[in-house]
């Protein structure tokens, strides 16, 4: 009895019962995002703006004394690989929530191996249905839907004149998804809409050309998250004399079409999920900038600030679940931030427990010339 009685009262005080991925000095989050492939640089800027809020919040201490360590793993955007990856991440590495997912068809992929393990997906760099609806407690969300993005642009471009539209997407769970989503918003708009599908790889170029200028389509809408194929539509049309507008969301990796496609760019409309990275006016932009500058980046993009927002808003959660952290503490918590209670810095997020989907906010910018944005 006197050997047994040391024996229980250590195992009553012994970390035994500790949420996975989570000790006493460190809090695991796991990623899987195409870090290589054809979003590699949507998915490295969305890195680097939430390891600059991580590594700013790890240097003051961490959340109550724990340092904040994110384990990325390369799906090069295929489904499958995501799928596993997410596997890997949850059973092998242990992470204690996963973060930063990018893209629908990797994302939705990785949704019921984190549903079925119970384990928190947090901001997906995606505004596919799927992801929002039906609704799942363990997946929150911070941007707005693409069907969100494509009212607002439709609405806008309609209230200008323009009437008839061309949307050009790929065939994938991605563009469908989205293509039904413009279609309902066409609609509504009471606008012209051809849809015009194209391959991933924009192999398809000229009969898209000849179905946009068959239409005498007004304004071409890009969906493909390929930029290359993007900017192969683009110089096609500008050389068969083409002089409409171009319009994409704000997942067609907008830095990287400027960049490839130099002065053709110039007027390309890009909705937009978070606010303008040079707004220096809002303070969520001001405090983004000095970290990003802190952190040795001079470069900012609209990915990294959307990054940056989502390592800011969990990392709230991670403060209002306490020192004694589970995963179902942080889906509470991170269920209690609204607009009443959390300072968002001019960028309203607004969760409850039947909405995991904080933002409705878009934004329209205009590309200009050296790969430059104009609000």
């Amino acid at each position: 009895m006197f050997r047994i009685l040391p024996l229980l009262l250590a195992w009553s005080f012994s970390p035994v019962h500790a949420e996975t991925g989570v000790t006493n000095t460190r809090i695991l989050l796991g990623q899987s995002a195409g870090l290589s492939g054809p979003t590699a640089q949507m998915s490295r800027q969305l890195l680097i703006g939430a390891r600059a809020y991580f590594n700013k919040i790890n240097k003051q201490g961490g959340v109550h004394g724990r340092r904040i360590e994110l384990v990325t793993r390369d799906d090069r955007y295929i489904p499958s690989l995501a799928a596993y990856n997410t596997r890997q991440l949850i059973e092998n590495d242990k992470v204690f929530a996963l973060f930063g997912f990018v893209g629908l068809p990797t994302s939705q992929a990785a949704l019921s191996v984190a549903a079925k393990a119970r384990v928190p997906f947090f901001a997906p760099m995606t505004g596919g249905a799927s992801v929002y609806s039906p609704f799942n407690r363990y997946v929150f969300t911070l941007r707005a839907s693409y069907a969100d993005e494509y009212l607002y642009a439709l609405r806008n471009l309609s209230s200008m004149g323009l009437r008839k539209f061309a949307l050009v997407y790929q065939q994938d769970q991605y563009g469908v998804s989205v293509k039904q989503a413009v279609e309902s918003s066409a609609r509504e708009e009471a606008v012209d809409l051809v849809t015009i599908d194209i391959d991933m790889d924009g192999r398809n170029v000229e009969p898209v050309v000849d179905k946009v200028l068959a239409a005498r389509s007004e304004v071409v809408m890009l969906l493909s998250a390929n930029y290359l194929t993007n900017a192969r539509i683009v110089r096609a049309l500008r050389g068969r004399g083409y002089l409409g507008q171009f319009f994409a969301i704000s997942f067609v990796g907008q830095k990287a079409l400027a960049e490839e496609l130099g002065d053709l760019a110039r007027g390309m409309l890009v909705t937009q999920v978070v606010p303008f990275p040079w707004r220096v006016s809002m303070p969520l932009v001001a405090e983004y900038r000095q970290c990003m500058s802190e952190a040795g980046y001079q470069d900012l993009t609209f990915s990294s600030l959307e990054g940056y927002i989502a390592a800011r808003v969990l990392v709230e959660g991670l403060r209002r679940a306490r020192r004694d952290l589970t995963r179902e503490k942080l889906i509470r918590a991170l269920e209690s931030i609204n607009v009443r209670n959390y300072d968002g810095g001019g960028y309203a997020i607004n969760f409850s427990p039947d909405n995991h989907n904080a933002s409705l906010f878009v934004d329209m910018a205009a590309m200009t010339s050296g790969a430059r944005f104009l609000n």
